[in-house]
């Protein structure tokens, strides 16, 4: 006759049943039966802490159900003290109650400082409550516990990038690419640091690199815009091209190829790209005043006009747009119009040069000489 199993053994057999039975109903997406086996769990009587179960209980977002059974336990397994509070923030955290969270990892971390999973809990919090130079000192004290972790770098240099400190974004950018230098992220993170600190060639360096690692057409483009800045037209003109097609709907490289065509005075072929660019949004102004700009180039000043007016309903009061629908009036001869238009353009920007020459052009057409050299001695004075 064979022995009655004891309760501990009883218990360890139907934790291996129910430990199955939860990857079973995980396997096949049933989250709530799952759910309810790890609670069931809680519920059964051991002599340790079931932090594990706890956790995957957290990441079914059964938030209370977890702080239940962490207050349950707390002050019986001072060992395991840090964990339980660092547990306690999850959760603090997952409901949205931030101080709460912070109050728990500032006891975890009294308890076992430098944990690096604390620490970056600790930055999520900061950054809830908008701190984020404190969530920048939490992740670089997990970078110094965990060097090598380079999820916790590149988020440092996203808060810095976010918050204008380039250099320092670009630092960890580029220990990024030295810890994982097959992450095309990581080369266009860094690609687009250059680019805000004006860094042109250092820019296509890190976009050829992450292009090498990672095709795609927005990377295409980006390299193509940094070429032309450089002013190696041809370069920019051939990753414009293979950007289109793959993807002929392109907006950004539509408007910035159909750009280089215009300063290349080739308009008819700008103006095919506008007006394929145009066919996916009405309403970008900047669009409509090239538009109008090539409209003018090919003689249509009257469809220009329409054009630059619409950019203005958009983008009330801009000096660029205005001052060029003033140059179509006076191309048009409409010397009335231009004076109105450059009129509304000196109220707002009374130091435009530009816009001085252009009106003493319309009186010294109108024989108006005297008002005419006033205009441009303004315009003198302000160069």
């Amino acid at each position: 006759m064979f022995p009655l199993a004891t309760g501990k053994r009883a218990f360890h057999e139907y934790n291996w049943s129910t430990r199955f039975k939860i990857i079973s109903y995980f396997l096949i997406g049933n989250e709530n039966k799952s759910l309810e086996f790890w609670l069931n769990l809680l519920n059964q009587e051991e002599d340790k802490p079931l932090l594990e179960v706890v956790k995957k209980i957290i990441q079914l977002e059964a938030y209370q159900e977890a702080r239940d059974y962490l207050d349950r336990i707390w002050g019986r397994f001072p060992e395991k003290e840090g964990e339980i509070q660092y547990l306690l923030a999850c959760c603090y955290y997952g409901q949205g109650l931030i101080q709460e969270g912070l109050t728990c990892l500032q006891k975890a971390l009294s308890i076992e400082p430098g944990r690096g999973e604390y620490l970056e809990l600790q930055a999520d919090c900061l950054l809830e409550i908008e701190d984020w130079r404190g969530a920048v000192n939490s992740l670089n004290q997990a970078i110094r516990t965990n060097p090598k972790k380079v999820e916790n770098i590149y988020r440092l240099g996203t808060i810095y990038a976010y918050h204008g400190e380039n250099l320092e974004a670009l630092r960890c950018f580029q220990g990024c690419c030295e810890l994982k230098p097959h992450n095309h992220i990581y080369w266009e993170m860094k690609g687009e640091t250059h680019l805000q600190l004006e860094q042109i060639p250092q820019a296509i360096h890190a976009f050829e690199k992450a292009l090498r690692f990672g095709e795609n057409d927005d990377l295409r483009a980006r390299l193509a815009y940094c070429y032309v800045q450089v002013n190696q037209l041809k370069k920019g003109i051939r990753f414009y091209r293979q950007v289109l097609k793959h993807d002929p709907a392109h907006y950004d490289s539509l408007c910035n190829l159909a750009a280089i065509y215009q300063n290349m005075d080739k308009s008819l072929e700008a103006l095919k790209l506008q007006e394929l660019a145009y066919n996916q949004c009405q309403t970008d102004p900047i669009l409509l005043n090239n538009m109008a700009y090539t409209l003018v180039h090919l003689g249509r000043s009257r469809k220009a006009a329409e054009y630059y007016q619409e950019a203005l309903t958009l983008a009330k009061g801009n000096p660029l747009i205005l001052y060029n629908l003033a140059v179509c009036h006076v191309q048009k001869g409409n010397w009335e119009k231009g004076m109105e238009t450059l009129e509304e353009l000196l109220k707002i920007a009374p130091d435009h040069t530009e816009g001085w020459i252009l009106l003493g052009n319309i009186y010294e057409n109108l024989s108006e000489y005297q008002v005419a050299i006033d205009c441009f001695n303004r315009a003198l004075k302000l160069a």
